[in-house]
């Protein structure tokens, strides 16, 4: 897999870190889970990663939750950046894990 390889296996220890603290533990165990697999050079962590992706209830639809004061949600300070952040890294991690599985089936023909 290569230098790929490497700068997924990046990528998803960058998500992991924003979804620790900002509510999104499903999908970051999710994530490192798959990085794991990447890290021994298991390609199942391509496939693995690539079905968060896709359905309803999907890591496409995650969105960090904003602060609740009272049961109403309020504005976080820097809520919009922060999903924005977390969007370019998983859309970055599909597209990488796209072209790691393109090539896999490549090489395999």
């Amino acid at each position: 897999m290569g230098p790929k390889r490497q700068e997924l296996i990046e990528v998803l220890a960058k998500l992991a870190d924003l979804l620790e603290i900002n509510g999104g533990q499903h999908w970051r165990a999710w994530l490192l889970r798959a990085k794991a697999r990447l890290e021994n050079s298991d390609y199942s962590g391509i496939e693995y990663l690539l079905q968060a992706y896709g359905g309803m209830g999907s890591f496409n639809d995650f969105v960090a939750p904003q602060r609740a004061i009272e049961g109403q949600l309020t504005g976080k300070s820097g809520y919009f950046e922060l999903n924005d952040e977390i969007d370019a890294l998983r859309t970055k991690a599909w597209e990488i894990a796209t072209d790691i599985k393109r090539s896999h089936k490549v090489q395999r023909i």
